[in-house]
């Protein structure tokens, strides 16, 4: 061979390594601009389901896989895990979340013995916290990739794969679980500190300036919509007796069970909030007179119903009985000073006549506000 054709040759041969290193030059360059970018939405997203959207978006642009899922353990649980290697218990409930699909719930596999290969993986990166790989016998590559923030474990990101990934593919994928988990936390956070201001500690009911809120957003809606706007006023008769004979513990538990007895007899589209004290209140749109007055009987009875109170400094059990008022306006004269008077003064009537009734006021005309009577 000549000199000229070897000097061809090499240059040839230079030009076809230059042009694969300009070809993982740009798709260097097009992974770390799609990261940026998911990383950028992800991290301002204020809503879980937000981050994991983003997050499987983002994948297609970034590596070709067959099937995609990100299961998650339960954020209130993962956050407040103690020590940098939280092993995952059995009893514990992911949450499925597949690119395509509705979330669905799944048990978290043993770690031990029976679970399945392909849970198994799932389960030891999580445990482990690092990228774990499987080949299952359906000859795809299952890489389970955990989502640490904070040396904890808030779930996995799951890929099956049709052929091995490169390991400049696999840190590309870390990097987006990593940017994933931290923006899973921080809109976890940023939920439960929203929860926390709006819901009373105790009962976990909606705290009085939450409901107070939320009765103003109510009747500006059903003026807007013209419907009616039921409300309820529940006070529990005579419950300084309880903390004086049972102790104010016994009292928490109590005020619990109340709140959990009217939770479960209201709506999904009602409120129930804690006003003070022992007083609870409800909103119930679109309810007339007649059909706050079924609500309101039915409240009361389950109160009446629950099991005595035992403990503290007597033997003798206490019943727990309660006081409704109630009322309902139309959208032509609802206001919510003008609810929150009328169930007052309605309240004031039930525990003026004997207490553990319910009693109604729907004339918008309401006297003078009756003076608070003690538990």
């Amino acid at each position: 061979m000549t000199r000229e054709k070897e000097e061809l040759v090499q240059l040839e041969t230079y030009a076809a390594d230059l042009s694969r290193t300009y070809s993982e030059l740009r798709r260097h360059l097009h992974h770390l601009t799609a990261l940026h970018e998911v990383n950028t939405r992800i991290a301002s997203a204020l809503d879980p389901d937000e981050v994991v959207a983003g997050m499987l978006d983002s994948l297609s642009e970034l590596l070709t896989y067959q099937t995609a899922a990100i299961y998650l353990l339960d954020l209130d649980v993962a956050v407040a895990a103690e020590g940098p290697h939280t092993v995952v218990p059995a009893a514990n409930t992911l949450a499925r979340l597949r690119a395509g699909r509705a979330m669905q719930e799944a048990p978290l596999p043993e770690v031990e013995g029976s679970a399945a290969p392909d849970e198994g993986t799932i389960v030891e990166a999580m445990r482990d916290h690092r990228t774990v790989g499987h080949m299952l016998t359906s000859g795809e590559l299952q890489l389970a990739v955990p989502l640490l923030a904070g040396g904890r474990s808030l779930g996995a990101l799951e890929l099956r794969l049709g052929a091995p990934l490169g390991e400049d593919d696999v840190k590309i994928v870390e990097l987006l679980a990593a940017a994933a988990a931290v923006a899973l936390q921080n809109a976890h956070l940023y939920q439960e500190t929203q929860r926390l201001a709006t819901t009373d500690a105790l009962t976990g009911v909606s705290n009085y300036r939450h409901f107070h809120n939320l009765l103003d957003l109510e009747v500006q809606r059903a003026r807007r919509m013209d419907y009616a706007v039921g409300l309820l006023v529940m006070d529990i008769d005579h419950f300084k007796l309880v903390n004086d004979r049972h102790g104010h513990p016994v009292g928490d538990l109590a005020l619990q069970g109340v709140a959990e007895q009217l939770r479960k007899r209201l709506r999904r589209t009602d409120v129930i909030g804690r006003l003070g004290g022992e007083e609870f209140g409800a909103i119930l749109p679109g309810d007339s007179l007649a059909e706050v007055a079924i609500v309101a009987e039915k409240l009361r009875h389950a109160v009446e119903e629950m099991p005595p109170l035992f403990g503290g400094m007597t033997a003798t059990p206490t019943s727990l009985t309660m006081s409704v008022g109630g009322t309902s306006l139309g959208a032509d004269v609802v206001d919510r000073q003008l609810l929150i008077s009328c169930a007052d003064h309605a309240l004031y009537e039930a525990k003026r006549n004997g207490r553990n009734q319910v009693r109604l006021w729907s004339d918008p005309v309401v006297p003078a506000p009756p003076e608070r009577q003690s538990a």
